[in-house]
């Protein structure tokens, strides 16, 4: 599902040869590099931050950390893509957490335990407009972090591997944790369900 670009996109060749220009002294050039990627920023920041003016200092924030550690950047270890992405992740969260405004309720982890995958998977796979409505309503209500990960991985098609990267979690946890989200909406359309025939 991932959106298809107008135009081609640079191999890592050409980034990599244009970070050392950059890093040369011709720094006129990182306008151009970030250029391609400043939508896909703005876009990922926007699923933590709902605030467009925090997003937008988030995302200069973000952009003005990236050109300060450009001499870090390993392109054997990442593409540039997804370690600008890290640093727009960590960016936003760290946001988030200074602004201490997020207080989550966690659900019972023996609960969420005994829904069974295949269940957790038909509810959340159901499309009719009633059970659509309850899963954006609790997808909603997650932390933005998690809200995030099923951004990536079900909306932006992004491998596990480089989700990992961005995040800087494991790939065990984050299939660990996309399993532990899907149950948590699973749990919670039914609660709400059960609630509304009350």
């Amino acid at each position: 599902m991932k959106a298809n670009t107008a135009h081609t996109p640079p191999t890592p060749q050409d980034e990599t040869m244009l970070i050392r220009r950059i890093l040369d002294g011709q720094t006129g050039l990182f306008r151009q590099l970030i250029a391609r990627y400043a939508q896909q920023v703005l876009r990922m920041v926007g699923r933590i931050i709902t605030s467009p003016e925090d997003a937008e200092d988030v995302v200069q924030d973000t952009l003005m950390a990236a050109y300060r550690s450009l001499d870090r950047y390993d392109a054997r270890q990442s593409s540039f893509h997804t370690w600008l992405m890290a640093i727009a992740y960590h960016t936003a969260m760290n946001h988030v957490r200074r602004a201490h405004k997020l207080q989550f309720a966690d659900t019972n982890q023996a609960l969420l335990d005994a829904i069974p995958d295949a269940e957790a998977d038909a509810l959340l796979s159901d499309t009719r407009q009633e059970r659509m409505a309850l899963l954006e309503r609790t997808v909603a209500e997650l932390q933005p972090s998690d809200q995030l990960l099923l951004s990536l991985y079900y909306y932006d098609d992004r491998p596990i591997s480089d989700i990992a990267l961005i995040t800087d979690h494991s790939e065990g946890y984050l299939r660990s944790r996309l399993q532990w989200i899907r149950k948590r909406l699973a749990f919670t359309i039914k609660a709400l369900e059960n609630h509304d025939k009350e």
